[in-house]
Formats: C-alpha cells, sequence, structure tokens
C-alpha cells in the first residue's frame, strides 16, 4: 500500500519529477508542464494539485486530521489514569468518565480499521457506509448501555471491586 502512494505521488517530489521530465520529454516530445498539468488531472490522483509557477500546490483535503490525531492520544494517556482510578475509588464521575473515554477511544479504533480494509475499490459504495454506519450504531448503543448502567444500576467501578472480592 505505501508503494502505491508513493508511485502515485511520484510527480510531486523534486527528485522524481526531475527522472519524469528527463525520460518522459524524450519518448513524448512534449513540454514539461503539459505532462504536469496532465498527470495533475489524472482521475487516479487521490489529492488533486494545480500548478503554480514553479512548484506543484497541493489543494486541501475536506478534513484537516492531525488535530483529531492529537486528540486520539490525548484520550488513550488519559485512560492510562481513568482506568486505576475507576477501580480504585469507584464513583458515578469516573464511571461515566471511563464509559465515555472508552468507547470514544474503541470507536476510533475500529472506524480507522474499517477505512482501511473496508474500501469502496474493493466493496463497491454502500457496503463501506453500511459498515461505518453499523460501527455507530454499536457505539451508540454500547454507551448508553454503560451510562444506563452507571446511573441506574452499581457503576463500572463497583461492579469490578465485586469481581474481585469474589473468592474460589
Amino acid at each position: 500500500m505505501a508503494l502505491s502512494c508513493i508511485i502515485r505521488n511520484a510527480s510531486k517530489t523534486s527528485g522524481f519529477a526531475n527522472i519524469l521530465k528527463n525520460t518522459v520529454t524524450v519518448s513524448t516530445r512534449k513540454p514539461y508542464s503539459q505532462l504536469l498539468n496532465r498527470i495533475s488531472q489524472n482521475v487516479c490522483l487521490p489529492a488533486r494539485c494545480a500548478r503554480n509557477d514553479q512548484f506543484l500546490v497541493k489543494r486541501s483535503m475536506s478534513a484537516d486530521h492531525s488535530k483529531l490525531w492529537g486528540i486520539e492520544k490525548a484520550v488513550s494517556i488519559a485512560l492510562l489514569g481513568v482506568v486505576p482510578a475507576t477501580f480504585l475509588t469507584p464513583n458515578i464521575i469516573l464511571d461515566d468518565l471511563f464509559a465515555i473515554l472508552t468507547v470514544v477511544h474503541f470507536h476510533w479504533g475500529l472506524e480507522a480499521c474499517a477505512v482501511d480494509y473496508i474500501r469502496p475499490i474493493i466493496f463497491g459504495a454502500a457496503i463501506p457506509k453500511l459498515a461505518l454506519g453499523l460501527l455507530y450504531i454499536i457505539s451508540i448503543a454500547t454507551l448508553g448501555g454503560l451510562l444506563y448502567y452507571n446511573h441506574d444500576c452499581i457503576g463500572i467501578g463497583q461492579t469490578v471491586r465485586k469481581f474481585w472480592e469474589i473468592k474460589k
């Protein structure tokens, strides 16, 4: 997969662009600017490019996922403290925080798996959307069930404490 990304974006890097310029200009006898315009208009490229004076400028994506990556890492680090705190000192706030952070953490991980492995190229347009829809339904139902358990039953932390008290 990484190789296909490198090959698709080879024309955007300076080293490959010079090789591509020398090779293709000799064989096709077309100017380099026409070749770059033709490459940037190719439907196979995931990100469209626009020709600027001296270089190719990559157009912005529909969403900025770098902020989400930071939030995912912050949630993972927060779980390192919330999990033991929930089990050692069970209360409704820690139980709710544990439920929310755990479900969000699992949801993001499973969403990444679904996006990576259930691709429209392989399965068509409907099945990836269905898989993500089912993932959202399962995540919402799980979060709702855990919050219900925390507020109407004994809670997650107290349940784990009761398991610890079970003797053989």
